[in-house]
């Protein structure tokens, strides 16, 4: 930290303006000479550049990936799922306490590599457009076996008998 980033160069030689040697008396043939091999260096900079960032954004996710962990199972194709309306994040009304914000179930028909989902309604219609993972959290069906909560088993066995 706090290190001139230039220094962490291996050889320098290879590098931009530090590969030109920059001599206090320069006449304006050898300044126009230096700048044009700076010129025509400036591709190979960029894409050397270009590839740095790349590992280095990879490096940062795989870093991410490894210390949070955003849900506790990872959603697969065939899930259930359902989707968070995000519109409702900038209004101030105090209407929207009250209106629906999450829409669903749906059945997820794709996972994509960048974190986006394919779902399609029950019935089997495919929604076009994906959906980001952060919009998404499983949907948790009741079982059958399992009595509804609003119901008393014992005072419906009593009916019956």
């Amino acid at each position: 930290m706090g290190r001139n980033p230039l220094c962490r160069w291996k050889d320098r030689s290879r590098h931009g303006w530090t590969a030109i040697d920059w001599s206090n008396e320069m006449s304006r043939e050898e300044l126009l000479a230096a700048r044009i091999r700076q010129l025509e260096r400036r591709p190979e900079d960029i894409e050397r550049a270009a590839a740095r960032v790349k590992e280095a954004r990879i490096r940062n996710k795989a870093r991410f990936d490894r210390t949070h962990r955003l849900r506790p199972k990872k959603i697969e194709e065939g899930d259930w799922v359902l989707v968070y309306d995000s519109s409702l994040d900038n209004q101030h009304r105090s209407t929207r306490k009250f209106v629906r914000r999450w829409f669903g179930p749906y059945i997820v028909r794709g996972v994509n590599d960048n974190a986006t989902y394919h779902l399609a309604e029950l019935d089997g219609t495919q929604i076009t457009t994906p959906v980001a993972g952060k919009r998404i959290k499983a949907f948790k069906r009741r079982n059958e076996a399992e009595p509804n909560p609003g119901t008393d088993s014992a005072s419906s066995d009593q009916e019956d008998e």
